[in-house]
């Protein structure tokens, strides 16, 4: 049986492309703080003595998803693609009258199966850097992909969307990225939207893993502030600013917000992807013209406000 044709997302192609290596893996990096950590126990992570400590590479537990359990199961691929082919279905039926029973078979026109063996693909996960309160943890599928075999692409695809369902982000790696090397990334991608795409950033919010029904109403109201300033696009960040969202005035301000820590929105004038680099105590540390703190307290809507409508 021939694979499907699988078409891999233009997103997916661009992290593969700029991949520099002959292979790939898929991780995520995320920022875990130890209140949350219990979301992420079924894959050996938890708290002692306030910092965050990982267990051995498991895979997800079959309760984690559809794409856990065909981890640990295998499934079933129906190829609606191809033509359909005569089949012999036999079944037991009751004798008349007898109180035996004989087999009864006849031809049906089905579509053919796919049978695909469990993958049992396992999931580690490292901590990166210790944070005052929880850390930035890296996660990842153990299983290096050769860019040039025949499975790639639906190997590429379903590691993305297992290491999604377990953790809620997954991008594309070179595969000997050490952990060294993770930490020590400092590109950010950003997801730009346009203007008008509130709802479409409160959904991918809502999408991720162990999103707060209280956060995201309070995340709703935010976006809505936003939108009334006239921006010119929102903004989601990814990997270790996954919980980032905010908008773009023109072509220097940002705002973002956080969906966590959503006690202040952070304005930055300039080199604001290269700002957003320290955590949220630094920038609160540090006293740089470029970045503004607005905390929300009554009147944080006017003091925003006042700052796009100066820029």
């Amino acid at each position: 049986m021939t694979d499907r044709n699988v078409k891999l997302p233009t997103w997916v192609k661009r992290e593969v492309e700029r991949a520099e290596g002959d292979r790939v893996v898929i991780a995520a990096v995320l920022t875990i703080t130890t209140q949350e950590v219990g979301r992420y126990s079924a894959l050996g992570l938890r708290a002692a003595d306030g910092r965050i400590i990982t267990g051995d590479p498991a895979p997800p537990p079959p309760s984690g998803g559809r794409y856990a359990r065909r981890n640990i199961n295998g499934w079933e691929d129906k190829r609606t693609d191809r033509p359909k082919q005569k089949r012999e279905i036999s079944h037991w039926a009751p004798s008349w009258n007898s109180g035996s029973h004989h087999l009864v078979s006849r031809e049906i026109h089905a579509y053919p199966v796919d049978h695909h063996p469990a993958k049992l693909l396992t999931i580690s996960a490292s901590v990166l850097e210790d944070l005052a309160d929880g850390a930035l943890v890296r996660f990842r599928a153990d299983q290096p992909l050769e860019k040039k075999a025949e499975s790639f692409a639906s190997d590429l695809l379903f590691n993305l969307r297992l290491l999604r369902e377990a953790v809620g982000d997954a991008h594309v790696f070179d595969a000997d990225l050490s952990d060294e090397a993770f930490a020590r990334i400092q590109h950010v991608d950003w997801e730009l939207l346009p203007q008008g795409s509130a709802d479409r950033v409160l959904a991918r919010l809502a999408a991720r893993k162990g999103a707060d029904p209280e956060r995201l109403k309070v995340a709703d109201e935010r976006l809505r502030e936003l939108d009334r300033l006239g921006n010119n696009g929102f903004i989601l960040g990814t990997g270790r600013f996954a919980r980032y969202f905010g908008a773009k005035f023109g072509d220097r301000l940002i705002a973002l917000e956080n969906l966590e820590y959503g006690n202040a929105l952070y304005a930055f004038e300039e080199d604001w992807e290269q700002l957003t680099q320290p955590s949220r105590t630094e920038l609160i540390r540090r006293r740089d013209p470029s970045v503004h703190r607005i905390p929300h307290v009554p009147g944080w809507q006017s003091a925003i406000r006042k700052l796009v409508r100066a820029r």
